[in-house]
């Protein structure tokens, strides 16, 4: 699926990720950065797919349209990987 409704920026898109990491990882979003890598997190599959649950639904409340498929999020490592997913899928 592609993002729609509105351009997103690289701030913007990191603010939805970290919220979806506090939330389901329960820490501070604070302390989390592009950085920051899910084995660090001790995120397993289950919890990716629960940041990924969340950022789709954060998102649409926006009005943007996004599915993270398993392959992709098979390949993340880091927050920032999710921020570039969804970037490109704006494009």
């Amino acid at each position: 699926m592609t993002v729609v409704a509105g351009s997103l920026d690289r701030t913007s898109a990191l603010a939805v990720v970290c919220e979806a990491v506090a939330i389901v990882c329960e820490v501070d979003a604070a302390t989390l950065s592009a950085d920051t890598t899910f084995a660090e997190l001790d995120a397993d599959s289950l919890v990716l797919v629960g940041i990924a649950d969340v950022v789709e639904a954060t998102l649409a409340e926006q009005g943007r349209e996004l599915h993270i498929d398993d392959a992709s999020l098979g390949r993340m490592r880091s927050l920032g990987d999710v921020v570039d997913y969804i970037l490109s899928s704006a494009g």
